[in-house]
């Protein structure tokens, strides 16, 4: 048996045993599984969470604000009065206590306000870094899925075709057996074979790979037992109708990068108005209350005030600030500009790829219809003795690559496709 049948056998072997005890996905269970268990996914939900404390943090200065104190003092020296010889009175005591408890209450606090609104578009931005995250994410889960495919596709062809080569030695053998050619056929049959099986491992290779490289961005384990289904081929009814609906629906209103853009610009203009709020005076409202024990007698004390605060001059460090954040506005709306000119740029380029694949696709379906009929012809003629080895190796080399353009061109638009998807931000459902 010669190398390549046994590393099919082997391969078969490995298939069966994993059948037996692994998982099956589609492409729909791997994204929902990778939506759940991906790193980037689950620390980009806890950046939101982390936002949304920060903002309750914000809330928590509209409270009254309570403290309490509590002190003891003993007196090392405590002075005494003489009335007379031998009279003298001690003027206090050698421990003195006292305790002290204050609530204070913002009134008018405009800055702290308006806080708020800027923890509130923190929260918003957080989330759409999460949205980003996710689309990105499953983007890249997207293709490295259809790699595996187109992996697992190429190999079944490369593995078709070494089938092919088998059958043409085991028949160049028996005609040179029965002394209807030359030897010069059959050592050329073998050659053919044998020259195939580098590229069947090497393509066995790429599959393993693939297969890792899939898990890992699901964030399971690339030793967890999981069988992947489905083919490219499968992509094939649906692709002019995809076609057409993203040459209908090709809009950036979806777009992250543009959203976030749009979200710290919103929060800049919240820090300008924080700023200029600045200027206006606050108001609180501060009740203190205290008792204390000296001379054997309690004191309680307790008073309630209106405070009122305000920055007459700092300098100048306010309008500054304010020149600050309009020149930081000004930035992003150029940079938002430029940003959408680059994606309009990437939508019309993955459009021309994904048109172009399809076209291809359909090409080289055609193609291999006449391969096929093209390889049996010369097996038919090579068979009856009217036709050379060289025929048959020429069309079964054409027939391998005219399935492999196949597969390779319905990979360029599904993966294209998850590239446009992604830029448009639209890769993310309901989930």
């Amino acid at each position: 048996m010669s190398l390549g049948l046994g590393v099919c056998c082997i391969t078969a072997g490995q298939v069966m045993a994993q059948q037996q005890d692994s998982v099956s996905m589609n492409l729909d269970k791997v994204l929902e599984v990778a939506l759940s268990d991906n790193p980037d996914i689950q620390v980009a939900n806890r950046t939101i969470e982390i936002k949304k404390y920060a903002k309750k943090e914000t809330i928590t200065g509209l409270f009254p604000t309570v403290s309490a104190s509590l002190s003891g003092t003993r007196g090392v020296i405590i002075p005494e009065i003489s009335f007379a010889p031998g009279m003298t009175v001690k003027m206090g005591k050698e421990w003195t206590y006292n305790w002290q408890g204050a609530a204070v209450l913002p009134i008018i606090a405009p800055q702290l306000w308006e806080s708020l609104k800027i923890s509130q578009a923190s929260v918003e931005l957080a989330v759409e870094q999460a949205r980003s995250s996710k689309v990105s994410t499953l983007a890249s889960v997207k293709k490295a899925f259809y790699q595996l495919l187109m992996a697992r596709d190429s190999y079944d062809v490369l593995n078709a075709s070494y089938q092919l080569a088998d059958e043409n030695l085991t028949l160049a053998r028996n005609m040179y057996n029965n002394g209807l050619q030359a030897e010069y056929d059959t050592l050329t049959a073998y050659s053919t074979k044998v020259a195939l099986e580098p590229t069947l491992l090497q393509m066995k290779n790429t599959l393993k790979v693939a297969e890792m490289q899939l898990k890992v961005l699901m964030g399971v384990d690339v030793n967890e037992p999981i069988r992947f289904e489905g083919h490219l081929k499968d992509y094939e009814e649906k692709l002019f109708a995809d076609l057409m609906i993203l040459k209908n629906d090709n809009d950036l209103d979806n777009n992250s990068s543009l959203i976030q853009i749009d979200l710290q610009k919103k929060q800049l203009v919240l820090s300008e108005k924080l700023n200029k709020l600045g200027y206006i005076p606050t108001v609180a409202l501060q009740f203190t209350v205290g008792n204390s024990f000296m001379m054997g007698d309690y004191m309680t004390t307790g008073s309630l005030t209106l405070a009122l605060s305000w920055t007459i001059f700092d300098g100048g460090s306010k309008y500054m600030k304010t020149k600050q954040n309009k020149l930081n506005i000004e930035n992003l709306e150029q940079q938002r500009e430029y940003v959408k000119h680059q994606l309009e740029l990437a939508i019309n380029s993955s459009l021309v790829s994904i048109e172009t694949a399809a076209e291809q696709t359909v090409s080289n379906k055609t193609s291999i219809y006449a391969s096929e009929r093209a390889y049996e012809i010369s097996a038919k003629r090579y068979e009856v003795g009217s036709g050379t080895q060289l025929e048959v190796n020429a069309s079964a080399n054409s027939l391998q690559n005219a399935r492999l353009q196949y597969v390779q061109s319905i990979y360029d638009f599904v993966s294209a496709q998850a590239t446009l998807e992604e830029t448009l931000g639209k890769v993310v459902t309901d989930k």
